[in-house]
Order: C-alpha cells, then sequence, then structure tokens
C-alpha cells in the first residue's frame, strides 16, 4: 500500500526586543554568564506580576499584517500548565483560543532535479501567538544546571496548517520563514543561537485517507530540531519509521519524539499533549489587549517582502538560483537594480550584468571581505557586463577588470581595460598564429581530433587562449581550428 506523507510545523521564532516579554530584563540572545539577565519574575517567585512588552506585541502584529493575516480587535494571555525544571512558575504564558495572529499565508518556492527545475507552493497558516520562553537546562556530567537567561524572552509560535507533502517542501517553506522575518527586522533568527527552533507533527495517509482528504488518527511530535537541514533528515527519518510500523500494521503511537540529529534518530519522550491536558486557563495577571485599527502598520510602511522581490527578479528573466541570491543578499540586489533598472536594456545584457555579479564580484567581495558597493558603481557595473557582451573583454578578463576597479574606483571601465591590455582579440588574421603553432605543438591531440575525438577540440582552444594569454576570443579560435583541421 502506498502511503502519502502530511504534515505542519510550528516554528518557534525570538523577537529582538530589547527587553524580555514580562519584564524588564535584557532579551540578550547570548549573554556571557549563566543567570545573569533574571528577575524576580522570570524565576517564578511568588507575587511577582508581569508587565507586557509593547514592542514585542507590535513586532507580532508587523509579521500578521505581512502575510495577509487578520489581526483580532481584542487578544488574551492564557496560562499553560505543564512542569518541567527550566519552568519555574509551572505554566507558560501563551495564547490559546485569541491569538494575536489568525490565518495568513506564505508562498515559496521548492527547488527538484538538482535545482533544474521549481516549483511554486502556499501554505496556510493557522495563527501565530505570543508566549514567553522557557529557561534551558545544561547537563554536565549527572549533573543538570538551570539557565535562566532565556526565560521570559518573547516568542512568537508561527503554527501551519497541515498542508506540507514532502521534506524539501518544509526546507523551502522555513527557509522563506527565516527570510521573512529578518526582512521585517523582527527577529535575527540566528538558529544556531536558538532563535528559530522547530516542532514537525508528522503522519502518513493512506490512499484513502489522500483521496478524501481525511488526517489520520494520529500525529507524531518531532522535538530539538533547530537548523533546516536537521528538518529534512527529521521529516525523512520519520516517514521511513512510520511506513515500517504501517507495513507491519502497526499504528503509530501518537507521541513527542525527541530528534537526535548526531546520531540521526528520534527518540521517545513522551505521550502527546491534547490542549486539555495543559489546562489552560486566562491569565488572571493580565488584561485582554486592545487593538485598534491605528495600532495596525500600513502594508507600504513595511519593507519590501521577500517573495514580491523574488517575483520581480523572475520576471527580469532570472533564474531562481540567482533571484534567491539577490533576494537573501539584499545589497547584491539593490547594485544589481541600480545597473539594470529604467535602462531598456536587452534581455541577453540583463543577464550578463546578473552572472557577472553572481560569479564573479560575490567571490571578489567575499576574498576582499567588503561590500560590493565598495568595488565598483551600478554605472561600472553596466559598463564592464557590455564589453563582455560584445565579446570586447572574456571571461578572465571580467575578473582582472574587477581588481583593477577595486584599486582604482576612479577609472572608467574602458580606459582600465585598454590600459591593461585585456581587450579580447576577435580578428582571426591576428589569432591565425596563435592557432598554427598550438596545431603545431600537439600532434597527437590533433590526430585523436581526425579520428573522431571530437571532444579535444576544447583542449586545443585552451591551448590558443594560454598562447594568446587569455586575449583571444574562444569563439574565434575554435571556428579557426575547426576551418584549419577539416
Amino acid at each position: 500500500m502506498a502511503y502519502h506523507l502530511i504534515m505542519g510545523l510550528e516554528v518557534h521564532v525570538q523577537l529582538n526586543t530589547k527587553t524580555k516579554l514580562f519584564c524588564r530584563c535584557l532579551n540578550e540572545y547570548v549573554p556571557n554568564e549563566p543567570n545573569k539577565n533574571i528577575c524576580v519574575f522570570c524565576t517564578g517567585q511568588p507575587g511577582a506580576l508581569p508587565l507586557l512588552n509593547k514592542e514585542a506585541v507590535k513586532k507580532a502584529i508587523i509579521f500578521g499584517v505581512a502575510i495577509g493575516a487578520k489581526i483580532p480587535d481584542n487578544t488574551r494571555w492564557d496560562r499553560k500548565n505543564y512542569f518541567y525544571p527550566d519552568l519555574p512558575t509551572g505554566y507558560q504564558i501563551s495564547q490559546y483560543d485569541n491569538p494575536i495572529v489568525e490565518g495568513g499565508k506564505i508562498e515559496f518556492y521548492v527547488e527538484s532535479d538538482g535545482g533544474k527545475s521549481s516549483k511554486k507552493h502556499s501554505i496556510n497558516l493557522t495563527r501565530a501567538h505570543l508566549e514567553a520562553d522557557a529557561g534551558k537546562l545544561l547537563h554536565v556530567g549527572d549533573k543538570t544546571l538551570v539557565d535562566f537567561n532565556r526565560s521570559g524572552c518573547p516568542l512568537i509560535e508561527i503554527v501551519s496548517e497541515p498542508e506540507l507533502r514532502s521534506a524539501a517542501e518544509a526546507m523551502a517553506y522555513v527557509s522563506e520563514l527565516q527570510l521573512l522575518v529578518r526582512t521585517l527586522g523582527i527577529s535575527d533568527a540566528d538558529m544556531e543561537k536558538g532563535q528559530m527552533r522547530f516542532d514537525c507533527n508528522i503522519s502518513l495517509q493512506t490512499d484513502e485517507e489522500f483521496e478524501s482528504g481525511k488526517l489520520p488518527g494520529y500525529r507524531v511530535e518531532m522535538k530539538n530540531i533547530n537548523s533546516i537541514r536537521a528538518v529534512g533528515r527529521a521529516i525523512e527519518a520519520e516517514t521511513i519509521r512510520q511506513r515500517e510500523l504501517l507495513e507491519k500494521g502497526e499504528l503509530p503511537v501518537q507521541e513527542t519524539r525527541g530528534w537526535r540529529d548526531d546520531l540521526n534518530k528520534s527518540m521517545s519522550q513522551r505521550s502527546k499533549e491534547q490542549a486539555h491536558d495543559y489546562r489552560y486557563f486566562p491569565e488572571p495577571d493580565l488584561q485582554i489587549l486592545e487593538i485598534k485599527p491605528s495600532d495596525l502598520p500600513d502594508v507600504a510602511s513595511l519593507p519590501i517582502l521577500p517573495n514580491f522581490k523574488r517575483e520581480e527578479f523572475l520576471a527580469m528573466g532570472l533564474n531562481l538560483q540567482t533571484a534567491n541570491t539577490f533576494v537573501t543578499q539584499p545589497e547584491v540586489g539593490e547594485l544589481f537594480n541600480k545597473s539594470v533598472l529604467n535602462m531598456d536594456l536587452p534581455q541577453n545584457l540583463v543577464k550578463t550584468v546578473a552572472n557577472i555579479v553572481t560569479t564573479n564580484l560575490i567571490a571578489l567581495a567575499t576574498k576582499l571581505e567588503k561590500p560590493i558597493a565598495d568595488i565598483l558603481t551600478a554605472e561600472q557595473l553596466l559598463d564592464l557586463a557590455s564589453m563582455y557582451a560584445d565579446k570586447k573583454i572574456n571571461n578572465q578578463g571580467v575578473i582582472k577588470a574587477l581588481e583593477l576597479l577595486n584599486a582604482a574606483p576612479e577609472k572608467k571601465v574602458q580606459v582600465a581595460v585598454e590600459a591593461e591590455g585585456l581587450l579580447q582579440l576577435s580578428d582571426e588574421t591576428a589569432l591565425e598564429g596563435f592557432v598554427d603553432n598550438v596545431i603545431k605543438m600537439n600532434p597527437t591531440v590533433v590526430e585523436q581530433y581526425k579520428s573522431g575525438k571530437v571532444q579535444v577540440i576544447g583542449f586545443l582552444v585552451g591551448a590558443c587562449m594560454k598562447q594568446s594569454l587569455g586575449q583571444g576570443n574562444p569563439e574565434a579560435f575554435k571556428r579557426l581550428l575547426l576551418v584549419k583541421l577539416g
């Protein structure tokens, strides 16, 4: 029998406010010592009262507006009761049936065939709610230590509908989510620092359930996932585990399992709780929060969202990989846009500008450890791409020209290229001598070509390029070789 993966994700995103959600302790991601940023409230002292962080509320609303969600007129706080050693109060202040963000949608692309093709997807969100984070347990030998620095830090928990169908979809979704919250400026979303964490709720449908749209009678929650690659590995491993059980006629137990990425396996932690197990009830120490229309940001005031940027780049004829590069590295995308926008350029020149940026310029900027805008201007970039498109310089010439412009940014591209002798030779009369020398010096390769091994023409073209110190036009060399070799 065939089985069909279906899952929803719960993503915890730590907001980058200055202070914690319900007290004035610093919301510091990586404090230099344990239990540094704590007070009577975030350590659960009797009688301590919460004080709501207005900035955290604003950031949650910004997220909701960006994804097209409903922001209710009123939202309520609830106590989620459970015991854990790093939760000193015995409850978490969260939101249950009246969250600050309701619904919304995230659009993203999923690549396949090694990036050769892609398909646009979207996933509906159930909700996003504010809640206070728990502390952190540190296991040292046979002892467990508790660090409350993270206790009370503001989170939004983003809950998706069960609509994801593959590990690739899940990875693409969380990548887009990370990019979105960073673009909005509401979180740094650094997974290594625990600022973005994932829980996956996974089930397998039978053919009948798949056709009818019915959800299976169980679901398994995978916790402790803190990287995009780990999301993919955890989903694939759990899919295999559940399929093996179902094929033996066993229904997987509804439970919470902890993911061990170092072992590439999960381990059972506890039976899966239902909402009633947490004994939710309204938080008595916080008022219902009224949200007025004037509290909602205008969509036009938000940064251009990643999905809109990506669609603009794709509309220019760029491929998805290049578009994603420009979206994830805004300074790179900005330089590209300055070079080509409102210029009425032919399609091939737009792509040439993009290729120079992604292939040559980013590599140089990384090597020099400096912003790409400090290497050359948008005008110089377009001039350089135009010379390459017109076959006045080759790829090696582009690389050398970029290095020259970095050293002498005031120079005109044409002047720099001519002064350093980077202009590509295309006159076949001038190139004929190089071709003759290469044919004479490589008789074995020439015989291989003549006997039918035509792929060696690439070697001969390379030899001609070397002879001309990289200045010859490789296409002109190839034409001459084909003529001379019959």
